[in-house]
């Protein structure tokens, strides 16, 4: 192995051309894959192109021989953090800050860490140490930013974007996030120096950093009614966030779902089960409605809402090799035994635990949990189901507009995105026929409309008495249009009405997925 190119590959890496450094890592690693720093090097590069999870491995292997490099460690936080794995990620986080406390890095990545744990004192304290190490921080002003926003502190919290704005204009980070400040002069000044920015990316170019800026522009230009201009934006660049969707693939995985998840295969099974009727799972497509179902059924004083809850995905995603529509996917359920299944379980019922360990009921609302509801079925008979729906126009308008992580590969671009939509309600058809659960379907414009009836049942359904609290999210009078998440209010039914011009491809897709 020449340590000349081991050299050569991390100075490109110091100047940012990962693009360059890549093949040179994985010929190094190809040579020999237990060295730290050729492992260290992949981590990195796999981050900047947006792929924690391949990250992880290379990440992993360097600490265990660089046990005392806090960067490493650090790193190797940062990379599970991103990749939905936060429990696992709190211990080397601590590692590195035990390694080097004066370091504003480890002290805002462990910062990072307990804000996505749901500990934001333990956030706040953890920035405000980076932002001692380092004043002129803008990412630790960034995470105190959104750890005040989400302690409701909006005064505090756009402080100290208005902060991190000054100190790293150009920062991409910072203008993404100074794209939903409630100061327009701000916006004005984000959306100014992101479309600097983009006027010097080549033609093609497809980088998860760059999709995130053009997305904060098309919200920007969006905001303002200037849809043509901000459909430019949300069209551009997708293919640095969103690639290798296979329509054809994913309707062999539904169809497939539909041969072997059948009633026998959930009877033959039935002694797999736990018994625990704590969780409420909250399954649709992302933008369907279930954060208001979960600030709904989690002001009622018996439950709690638990958020994203990951250990099912990660459980899939080992078993499949990171491959959940393929053949190895029904292979693996179909030998599944009692042991390993009840072991799944316990894992997600401790996830739980750490969140709350008093209340009664856990809302759970993960995206696209749609996919693996046998799983959950299968584990939690007793448990409660609610599956969440709201017109397929709005939600896939709502979709298309929203930078999602680089799994939801359906959001490649309006026909792709419309008939994904049409397999899922192909999917949830067969889940209603065959799960041994009682799976209760929420319209998101019914709770809209009549938030007291429709959250009554819905209530109803997970087994509680119905209290007044519950209509928290929907203002003191819970009267429609009163409905407010943690940044605006939410959209009415039947946006999509005002943008039919620019999505015509995805009406067209929706039209065809439902025939």
């Amino acid at each position: 192995m020449s340590q000349y190119t081991i050299d050569r590959a991390f100075k490109l890496i110091d100047s940012q051309k990962f693009a360059e450094a890549m093949p040179l890592l994985i010929d190094l690693h190809d040579q020999d894959p237990t060295n730290a720093r050729v492992n260290y090097g992949l981590g990195l590069a796999y981050l900047f192109f947006g792929q924690p999870g391949r990250a992880v491995p290379h990440l992993a292997s360097a600490a265990k021989a660089a046990k005392k490099e806090a960067a490493v460690h650090t790193t190797l936080a940062s990379a599970l953090n991103l990749n939905a794995q936060s429990e696992e990620a709190l211990a080397p986080a601590r590692k590195g800050v035990a390694l080097d406390g004066k370091s504003e890095y480890t002290q805002r990545v462990l910062g990072q860490v307990y804000a996505d744990l749901r500990k934001p004192v333990m956030a706040k304290q953890a920035f405000e140490r980076a932002l001692s190490a380092e004043p002129k921080s803008a990412r630790s002003q960034l995470g105190l930013y959104e750890v005040e926003k989400s302690l409701g502190h909006s005064e505090t919290a756009e402080d100290c974007l208005h902060a991190a704005f000054g100190l790293s204009p150009e920062d991409p980070l910072v203008l993404v996030s100074a794209a939903n400040s409630s100061d327009e002069t701000l916006r004005e000044n984000a959306l100014t120096g992101i479309e600097r920015i983009l006027s010097t990316v080549p033609e093609g170019a497809a980088h998860p950093e760059i999709a995130k800026l053009s997305f904060a522009a098309g919200k920007i230009l969006d905001d303002r009614q200037d849809l043509e201009k901000a459909f430019h934006y949300f069209d551009k660049y997708r293919a640095g966030l969103y690639r290798g969707y296979q329509p054809e693939r994913y309707e062999w995985f539904v169809q497939t779902c539909k041969t072997v998840f059948t009633g026998d295969f959930f009877k033959s099974r039935e002694d797999f089960a736990l018994s625990s009727a704590r969780p409420v799972f909250v399954v649709g497509m992302p933008q369907s409605g279930a954060p208001l179902i979960e600030k709904m059924v989690s002001s009622h004083h018996d439950a709690a809402a638990a958020g994203e809850v990951p250990v099912f995905l990660q459980a899939i995603g080992e078993f499949t090799k990171g491959q959940p529509h393929g053949p190895a996917l029904f292979d693996h359920a179909l030998a599944l035994d009692k042991r390993t299944v009840q072991r799944i379980g316990r894992k997600y019922l401790a996830s739980l635990g750490k969140l709350d360990r008093r209340s009664r009921l856990m809302v759970d609302a993960t995206p696209l949990s749609f996919e693996y509801l046998w799983l959950l079925a299968l584990l939690f008979p007793n448990a409660s189901f609610v599956h969440t729906t709201r017109s397929a126009a709005d939600t896939c308008l709502d979709l298309y507009r929203t930078p999602l992580p680089a799994e939801h590969t359906y959001n490649t671009d309006q026909t792709s995105l419309g008939h994904y939509h049409g397999q899922k309600l192909d999917l949830m058809d067969h889940w209603q026929n065959v799960l041994p659960v009682k799976l209760l379907e929420q319209s998101f414009e019914a709770l809209v409309a009549d938030p007291k009836s429709e959250g009554q049942a819905l209530i109803g359904h997970l087994g509680l008495t119905w209290h007044a609290d519950c209509l928290a999210p929907f203002g003191k009078d819970g009267r429609e249009g009163s409905v407010k998440t943690s940044e605006n209010k939410l959209p009415t039914p039947g946006k999509w009405e005002d943008y039919k011009s620019q999505i015509q491809p995805l009406l067209k897709a929706l039209e065809r997925s439902s025939a």
